[in-house]
């Protein structure tokens, strides 16, 4: 068995491994004794399990890899390099991609210090498998500063296999999910626009707003129509939009709304009093900060003080002249009100 799912499941069979280690020991037994003793081991993983799935010739192009900057430049003579020079979502990094490190944060092949594979995206996270990380091998949660490119191999179906069923994993453009369970307007909005270009066969209702088997059908039919190949999980044209075919089919990215502020309830009155610590205070102090009503000397605190009050008051009086409202100076004596609060617009501190 080969293919991306294989590619995965064999680098999860090497989860929890410390060192020394199997993968050692079999690095060694193929390629000498220039390989005796704790070497690095993140990309002999990588073959280790290229071999192991049946993707020896895919992932390694036949050749057996322990240092990352060689096997990244082949990549990159076989036109299957993408740099990471447009960010997660603009680069189209996916499952089953080879990603490799730089911790200095360049796109420099020469530069690359660690590998490991994909197993999924999500926003600005890159989530994968790495051997020899903090020297054993572990799922990490990666950001684009410390991705140098990745490697896509060409994995293909076994032949002679049943039609698998259609790719079931999300990817992440713009922070809106797309692919199989992703929910949302934007679904139902792409697959409106597969149906108004004649890629709808497939619906038997819909399209709606729950990504389904029969929207990953479509948007496979309409990647083909593109000149993509490969319908398997994580090939071209499996189904799971990416940003250059999504952008095509709608003219623009949708893009995730910005959330809603929430602001902190007012407290009450009582709330305001010596001896009270809060990081409610801490967030009421720094707005009026902003506000330019601050008469603090140092903070502000999450400690209640004459210079909290002293604070409040100033905006009190700023708020009722805005507002006409004729505050007297015992309406604006720095112990908060519900309108007063509410005006100031306290952000949620948890």
């Amino acid at each position: 068995m080969s293919g991306l799912e294989a590619m995965i499941s064999s680098m999860e069979k090497c989860l929890g491994l410390g060192e020394p280690n199997k993968i050692q020991t079999w690095y060694r037994s193929r390629n000498g004794s220039a390989y005796n003793g704790n070497f690095a081991w993140c990309d002999s993983t990588i073959t280790w399990a290229a071999v192991d799935s049946g993707n020896y010739d895919t992932v390694c192009f036949g050749t057996d890899y322990a240092y990352t900057v060689a096997h990244a430049q082949k990549f990159s003579t076989k036109g299957q390099w993408t740099a990471m020079t447009k960010g997660i979502a603009g680069s189209g990094i996916r499952r089953g991609d080879i990603v490799f490190f730089d911790w200095d944060g360049s796109s420099s092949i020469g530069s690359i210090d660690h590998v490991g594979i994909v197993t999924s995206v999500s926003g600005g996270n890159v989530y994968t498998i790495e051997g020899n990380t903090s020297n054993v091998c572990a799922r990490r949660v990666r950001a684009v500063h410390d991705i140098a490119g990745f490697g896509r191999p060409a994995y293909s179906k076994v032949p002679g296999t049943p039609a698998a069923t259609p790719a079931r994993y999300t990817n992440t453009v713009n922070g809106l999910a797309y692919g199989y369970g992703a929910k949302g307007d934007h679904v139902t909005k792409v697959g409106k626009a597969l149906v108004a270009k004649g890629f709808g066969k497939h619906y038997t209702e819909g399209p709606g707003p729950t990504w389904s088997d029969a929207d990953t059908s479509n948007y496979s039919d309409y990647q083909k129509s593109l000149g993509l190949k490969g319908t398997a999980a994580g090939q071209d044209a499996d189904g799971v939009p990416g940003a250059s075919t999504l952008k095509k089919l709608l003219g623009t990215l949708p893009s995730k709304p910005a959330p809603k502020p929430v602001y902190e309830p007012f407290p009450g009155a009582a709330f305001f009093h010596t001896g009270r610590s809060s990081q409610v205070i801490t967030a009421m102090g720094r707005r009026l900060v902003a506000e330019k009503c601050g008469k603090y000397n140092s903070g502000p605190g999450p400690n209640w003080t004459n210079a909290d009050r002293a604070s409040f008051a100033a905006w009190q009086t700023k708020y009722s002249k805005a507002n006409k409202l004729g505050w007297s100076a015992a309406d604006c004596n720095g112990i908060p009100g519900k309108e007063s609060w509410d005006a100031l617009r306290v952000p949620k501190s948890l």
